[in-house]
């Protein structure tokens, strides 16, 4: 009998083997883009750890559920995480933990004034939220990497010319060059 439920049902099944096999491949170009530009410019790669993000789905909103599935964070990070480890770029992971409701510059929790736009009532900062955890997210793994919010490309020793006993050249005034 044309058109029987058994039809529809494999063409479903076939248009969504098609959408998955659309955001496995998008997903292996961007983290491939996002680990060679990296490594050009000497970067680490910083994102937030979301693995219970699938584990929350469950609670929230149905449109927000279909939303998130799209994105595939999971096989963002699963293929950032490998293109990194392959290509010797280091990846630090943080904790999403208020990484988009508190102040990057003060660390106090920020009032939405309207919609996924913050600001801060102590120091004034506003911006929308995901501006706000890009910057919370580099704070976090730059304190994580190096103790201290220093740039990744700052210049290495090995990067200095030494004269005869290994000694830099032109040693920083106030600094012992041992």
């Amino acid at each position: 009998m044309p058109g029987s439920g058994g039809e529809v049902l494999e063409r479903i099944r076939y248009f969504h083997r098609r959408a998955r096999n659309i955001v496995e491949d998008w997903v292996k170009k961007l983290s491939h883009r996002v680990v060679v530009l990296a490594k050009q410019h000497q970067y680490a790669i910083a994102r937030e750890d979301l693995t219970g993000l699938v584990e929350n789905l469950r609670k929230l909103p149905r449109e927000h559920k279909v939303a998130l599935i799209i994105l595939s964070y999971r096989e963002i990070s699963k293929w950032i995480d490998w293109q990194s480890e392959k290509r010797g770029v280091p990846v630090v992971v943080v904790g999403p933990r208020g990484t988009s409701m508190r102040c990057p510059k003060c660390n106090t929790k920020m009032r939405e004034i309207s919609y996924r736009v913050f600001k801060c009532e102590v120091c004034g900062l506003e911006a929308d939220r995901d501006t706000i955890a890009v910057l919370n997210i580099e704070k976090r793994a730059l304190s994580k990497m190096w103790g201290a919010l220093i740039p990744l490309n700052a210049p290495q020793m090995t990067d200095v010319n030494p004269n005869r006993c290994g000694e830099p050249m032109n040693p920083l005034k106030g600094t012992l060059a041992l």
